[in-house]
């Protein structure tokens, strides 16, 4: 065979994927569903926790051996879950890396008939951002491949062995990769306690346009209708009420619900964050004690 680009990239590839065997994970359940995880300590797998099937008790095949599993805690917000193993494995996760943008990158998920590699290009590695469910993800790192069907939570792999994170479906089936430092914050988190802790107020918010006479000096155009607030929360406490208009929380303007889940990481628990309201056509202020809730 000659000497080639294509096919000294080839066997680089094939490389990689041999050494993904020993932390590459086949989940199943009893009842016939799979998914793709990470041996990611030695009593550990990390699997993609909207891909997660709830089931009480799990299967986890991993460098030919098969051992049970039992859910360790699962959270939403950085989309991790963590299954706790019968018994330990011998093997060692490459060390963390962070992409740049047009590297190659390999993905390796379990297929139908064995592994399924997947060649593909960091479209995007940017900065740090928040999840829908409030999770803070350190880069945000796009693939430009799609995942197979049982490819979710696969490893995926820089040029030289490094771990860039774990595979996850993104809005519109977009590729996204948890970053590895992400995961391993959230997997200390679950197998200590079950969850990860964030910040709450108890609200339920929607936006909607407002008028231009309630409008801040900022020029805002849009706050968040408070649709519900949690008995005993936070917010209640501080005498928030339904139908109230947020403004802003802790000094920075509230137009989207993503927007309050960032003023509320784990960091914010028992910080007092005052709240511009707009109430009856009046703008009232107020002041919330965070409390915590656990994922999971």
């Amino acid at each position: 065979m000659a000497d080639t680009l294509l096919s000294r990239l080839s066997e680089d590839v094939s490389a990689l994927a041999a050494g993904a065997r020993g932390f590459v994970a086949e989940v199943r359940s009893k009842e016939g569903h799979r998914l793709t995880g990470v041996l990611w300590k030695p009593d550990a797998v990390v699997v993609s926790e909207q891909a997660l099937f709830d089931v009480s008790t799990y299967e986890a095949h991993i460098a030919g051996e098969t051992i049970e599993g039992q859910l360790a805690g699962r959270d939403p917000g950085t989309n991790v879950a963590v299954l706790r193993l019968a018994r330990p494995l011998a093997s060692t996760l490459p060390a963390f890396v962070v992409p740049k943008t047009g590297s190659l990158v390999v993905t390796a998920g379990v297929g139908r008939y064995g592994l399924s590699v997947r060649l593909a290009t960091v479209q995007t590695a940017g900065e740090a951002w928040q999840s829908m469910a409030g999770g803070t993800i350190d880069h945000r790192i796009v693939l430009d491949t799609r995942l197979g069907r049982f490819d979710e939570g696969s490893p995926v792999l820089a040029a030289d062995g490094g771990l860039i994170g774990v595979s996850a479906r993104g809005w519109r089936r977009e590729t996204l990769v948890i970053p590895a430092s992400t995961v391993e914050r959230a997997v200390v988190a679950l197998l200590e306690k079950g969850g990860v802790e964030r910040g709450w107020l108890g609200l339920s918010l929607h936006p909607v346009a407002l008028p231009e006479s309630l409008r801040p000096e900022t020029g805002q155009h849009v706050g968040l209708m408070v649709m519900e607030v949690i008995a005993d929360s936070p917010a209640a406490k501080s005498g928030v009420l339904a139908g109230d208009i947020l403004l802003s929380v802790d000094g920075t303007p509230a137009m989207r619900p993503r927007h309050v889940a960032r003023r509320l990481g784990p960091d914010s628990i028992g910080k007092r964050v005052p709240m511009t309201l707009v109430r009856a056509g009046a703008v009232v202020t107020c002041e919330a004690v965070v409390e915590g809730r656990k994922s999971g």
